[in-house]
């Protein structure tokens, strides 16, 4: 079984995509939803489905994560540990943390799982870009083979816009952002974070929201970066309009649902 990994990002986009344009085989493609998505992502994702049933006669399977992120957050206590007993509040900025794993990596390999048990005959379409892979980027499986077919096409972001450019269906929200992905997701850079503030400020609200029900919980993690509210980042945002910040992603501060 063939499953592709679509987070709506360009990356996994054009990977699906060519895939089926040269002629291979897609039995799934699943996007996991976690409720944290932005309105323009739906509408791509709408858009997107109609050209990939209208080309080849495929639907994207939505697979629904929507309340986990706020469950693990504020419901489930830690179960062991130095903080067993509090609770765990937003997903950390840095390394791996329980939002991709309940809500992208976990829901992706049940799904597999429940298709085709047999890991020896599944395999994973994930869009890793040529030079990700290069520099060491994969994802080690222990349900499926991992495969990057944008790596195999040596293809990297400048040929992805122009492949998803050319066939009238590039993302939108790279209008605004360097990478897609959870609005409230804690890895974005500082000018992600900005381009949030300035343009969805009802998206900024409910992450301002999600820090405050951290404090008032005393959860083990309260802010979505490491010693910053965004109360504190709001007011240099206001203190410095239309600044260019930081835009850089390191690798390792990445998780695969902004591919």
């Amino acid at each position: 079984m063939i499953v592709a990994n679509l987070s709506g990002g360009r990356d996994s986009s054009a990977m699906v995509v060519k895939w089926l344009e040269i002629g291979n085989k897609i039995d799934h493609i699943i996007f996991c939803d976690t409720g944290f998505e932005f309105d323009a992502m739906y509408f791509y994702l709408e858009k997107l489905e109609g050209y990939l049933y209208k080309e080849f006669g495929m639907l994207i399977t939505y697979i629904n994560s929507l309340n986990k992120i706020y469950d693990w957050a504020f419901e489930k206590p830690i179960a062991r540990g130095e903080n067993k007993g509090r609770l765990r509040g937003l997903p950390r900025a840095v390394g791996k943390d329980y939002c991709t794993r309940e809500t992208k990596a976990n829901p992706t390999k049940e799904f597999v799982l429940s298709h085709s048990p047999n890991k020896f005959k599944n395999t994973v379409l994930i869009g890793y870009t040529y030079d990700e892979v290069k520099n060491g980027r994969v994802s080690n499986l222990d349900y499926a083979t991992a495969k990057y077919p944008l790596a195999e096409w040596k293809m990297n972001e400048p040929e992805v816009d122009e492949f998803l450019k050319k066939r009238g269906i590039a993302n939108k929200l790279y209008e605004k952002f360097s990478r897609t992905g959870c609005y409230m997701c804690p890895k974005q850079s500082l000018q992600s974070l900005y381009t949030l503030y300035k343009y969805y400020p009802h998206f900024w609200e409910i992450m301002k929201n999600l820090e405050e029900k951290a404090k008032v919980l005393n959860c083990v993690n309260q802010t979505f970066k490491p010693n910053m509210t965004l109360e504190n980042l709001e007011k240099r945002f206001k203190n410095t309009p239309n600044a260019l910040f930081s835009d850089v992603y390191a690798e390792d501060e990445t998780c695969f649902c902004l591919r």
